[in-house]
């Protein structure tokens, strides 16, 4: 009896340590602390996430992907000025070397928020497409066309 609640404790504890492990287990070349530098107010912490420092944990042969924050610049230089404009409330960030935009988001039902990072060219979709869906409205709003509720022929 007092040996199978000896095991029965240890599975318990055991369990505890390795969820707890987990829970607080976090790592600093993770998206969200990227998304923490680049929208800190605070050039100290902007300057905590560079190039270099991403390049030597790449070096030391880290399976996570490297985030770092590109320069103003950088950004300007890639996209043309529609798509900088549809960009204003994302935060730009490169996975890898390559630029992507994120944004912070509560989905329905939940309370932890969560990072979602579109790359370059699903940006530029999304912008071609919400720009397509709006001239299309546009251009029907108003007109009438042969036989849908015009009252033509009715």
């Amino acid at each position: 009896m007092k040996q199978g609640f000896g095991y029965l404790l240890a599975t318990v504890m055991t369990a505890v340590c390795v969820v707890s492990g987990c829970a607080t287990s976090q790592t600093n070349d993770s998206a969200a602390s990227a998304y923490a530098a680049a929208t800190s107010t605070d050039p100290a912490a902007r300057a905590a996430i560079t190039t270099e420092a991403a390049l030597a944990m790449a070096a030391a042969g880290k399976p996570k992907p490297v985030w770092t924050v590109p320069t103003e610049e950088e950004v300007a230089s890639t996209l043309e000025k529609k798509y900088l404009d549809a960009t204003r409330g994302w935060v730009a960030l490169k996975k890898d070397g390559e630029l992507r935009f994120c944004k912070r988001y509560k989905e329905v039902g939940s309370s932890v928020p969560r990072i979602n990072c579109l790359s370059e060219s699903e940006m530029r979709v999304q912008v071609d497409n919400m720009t397509k869906y709006r001239d299309d409205m546009r251009n029907k709003s108003g007109k009438c066309t042969m036989n849908v509720g015009c009252g033509a022929g009715f």
